[in-house]
């Protein structure tokens, strides 16, 4: 299959000045797990600048070649979710300008994505060789982009709103593809380890009825987090990502600072923004960092969005969201939070090796994400005390906050 043409590649290049391509591979991007829902390579591009040779690199993302993956992604809209964000609404919030939160998108066509390689420019994957845990500094980066990037929907609906002289809602215009697919199989799976690891490995196994109590628990809060994947009446909504796990998200350190970026928007959904803010909180923090920093980092976010949407709109921020409002959001919204990395942690955290034969295949790694991973996650625990750690006190965290024994 061809990914790209002549043609494309020199509009490509035509975005960098007036260059001549001479040449340019197509390559496979790593070997290492980047992600299950697509295929990643480099584009290299030779080019003539007036006499002196350069190379221009690319990160190209594809619909994959596995045709059962790729059927699948096109039943759940999931490709085509990104393809519409990009191309259309997130090109919108570009124009608008503001602080940058992803890899500037070069091109797009229905199933093949160009953007700057990230890399290239100094980013890494965040949490990498740390068991997908960030750092106190990684995280405050990650919070104020997060924050950066939730700031484009209410610029974007509040200069709309103007234009139109009436209130303006994403939600008006993409709909279609802003909501959750029916399909939770992936949800199920991620539940039922929870529950079987629980009866092995939590401090109140022996309790009478645990095992009992703890399935309806669980299955009780899966159901209720479910509820929140839909637009709030109660609360404004923004475009939100709902898989902020630390491949999602890259890091770049200059002089103890450092800068995040977000990619990979084929799960977005219209949503409340703290549904976002808990997920990446629960999926890339431990227990011990979220009782030290857990307020500075609902703190940071506030700010970071009250400053971007306030310098744009030249507003207070307080009279669209109140902090007041905020905080109830997210103590509301933290259920979710913990659901997501409930789900998505026992395999983040899994050491890249294992991770990797997981996912070796598309049906390898379909079984685990939507069949059974119970057994697999079981066995790395016990094979793994650090890892064992990580999950329990995930787990034993949702279930001290809920869990009332009959």
């Amino acid at each position: 299959m061809e990914l790209l043409n002549d043609e494309e590649v020199n509009n490509i290049i035509k975005q960098y000045g007036n260059l001549k391509v001479l040449d340019y591979t197509i390559s496979k991007y790593s070997d290492l797990f980047i992600g299950s829902l697509g295929d990643h390579f480099k584009l290299i591009v030779t080019v003539d600048d007036n006499g002196v040779q350069d190379k221009y690199n690319f990160f190209v993302k594809t619909m994959p070649n596995n045709q059962w993956v790729a059927e699948y992604l096109r039943k759940s809209n999931y490709f085509r979710r990104e393809y519409t964000m990009l191309r259309d609404l997130f090109a919108e919030f570009d124009r608008n300008g503001g602080s940058k939160w992803r890899p500037r998108c070069i091109f797009v066509k229905e199933d093949v994505f160009v953007f700057e390689d990230a890399k290239e420019l100094g980013y890494q994957m965040a949490g990498e060789g740390q068991g997908g845990i960030l750092s106190h500094k990684q995280m405050l980066a990650a919070v104020t982009t997060l924050a950066r990037f939730h700031a484009r929907s209410f610029i974007y609906e509040e200069k709309k709103s103007l234009e139109l002289k009436r209130s303006y809602r994403i939600w008006e215009d993409f709909s279609e593809l802003l909501h959750q697919p029916p399909d939770h199989s992936w949800r199920n799976t991620g539940r039922n380890a929870v529950i079987e690891f629980l009866k092995v490995h939590s401090k109140r196994k022996n309790e009478p009825d645990f095992s009992k109590n703890v399935t309806e628990l669980l299955t009780s809060l899966f159901d209720d987090a479910l509820e929140f994947i839909k637009p709030s009446t109660k609360y404004r909504n923004t475009v939100i990502h709902r898989d902020l796990w630390c491949n999602n998200i890259l890091i770049k350190s200059d002089n103890e600072q450092c800068h995040a970026l977000i990619v990979d928007f084929q799960t977005v959904l219209y949503g409340v923004p703290t549904l976002d803010l808990s997920s990446l909180i629960y999926f890339n923090t431990t227990k011990e960092f979220r009782d030290k920093f857990h307020d500075e980092m609902l703190d940071i976010y506030y700010e970071e969005l009250s400053h971007e949407v306030g310098r744009e709109l030249n507003i207070d921020f307080s009279t669209i969201v109140s902090k007041a409002t905020f905080l109830g959001s997210y103590e509301e919204c933290v259920i979710f939070g913990m659901i997501q990395a409930a789900i998505l942690v026992p395999i983040t955290a899994m050491k890249v090796e294992r991770k990797n034969e997981l996912y070796r295949t598309p049906e390898s790694g379909h079984r685990i994400n939507n069949v059974s991973r119970s057994k697999e996650i079981i066995e790395a625990a016990n094979e793994d005390a650090a890892y064992c750690s990580r999950i329990t006190e995930l787990f034993e965290e949702i279930v001290d906050k809920y869990y009332i024994p009959c």
